[in-house]
């Protein structure tokens, strides 16, 4: 994609970027491993209910223990209940731990589903080396990236500070809702092909046809 739009990487500038994309936290950095997302959540949830931040790393036992991990599970204290949590990655991973919830043989508060093995760093556009999956390895770089980080919570992230302040009003807030949550029942998968204003099938899957 960037050959194919004549960007050439040596001779782009570097210049400030926008704003709201200007501070970044170690939180959503682990995005990327499976288990950041929670982990990221979990600090967060901790500061709204218990009034102020826990350790950065007090919600570690998340994080997945090997590359062979396919479902973490802990189980943590929190004001008096206990929080029970699980990160999946993987889809055939997840249709398990779906059956298991379903009928009954697990029970959480708390689920983290991602797709690719090991979270995003295991996606399909990362490279392969030799054929061996790198994921483990690259999370493992991503929480070393938190460590070094000069903010490691979310909601201390003064451009995320400013979309609340500006824009969402408040996290859980009628308006953050709206704008930030997905109904999944709401909506429905597109019946047949995807036409242009002028006629043309956009579906790259299906005949081009008028």
């Amino acid at each position: 994609m960037i050959r194919g739009s004549s960007i050439v990487p040596s001779l782009l500038k570097d210049v400030e970027p926008d704003q709201i994309f200007r501070e970044a936290s170690g939180a959503g950095v682990i995005f990327g491993a499976t288990g950041g997302v929670m982990e990221a959540a979990l600090r967060t949830a901790y500061y709204k209910i218990m009034g102020r931040d826990c350790s950065p790393d007090a919600f570690m036992a998340v994080r997945a223990s090997s590359q062979a991990t396919s479902v973490t599970e802990a189980s943590f204290e929190l004001n008096g209940n206990t929080l029970r949590i699980a990160a999946v990655s993987g889809l055939a991973n997840t249709r398990a731990l779906l059956e298991d919830i379903r009928y009954g043989r697990k029970q959480y508060d708390f689920v983290e589903v991602m797709a690719c093995p090991g979270g995003c760093v295991g996606g399909g556009g990362q490279p392969q080396r030799d054929g061996c999956e790198m994921a483990f390895e690259r999370g493992k770089n991503l929480y070393f990236l938190d460590s070094r980080s000069r903010i490691r919570h979310s909601h201390h992230n003064p451009d995320i500070q400013k979309l609340y302040e500006n824009f969402f009003e408040e996290p859980l807030s009628h308006r953050a809702h709206q704008l930030l949550h997905t109904d999944h029942n709401a909506w429905e998968m597109p019946q047949g092909p995807v036409r242009d204003r002028n006629g043309l099938v956009v579906n790259p899957n299906a005949k081009l046809y008028r």
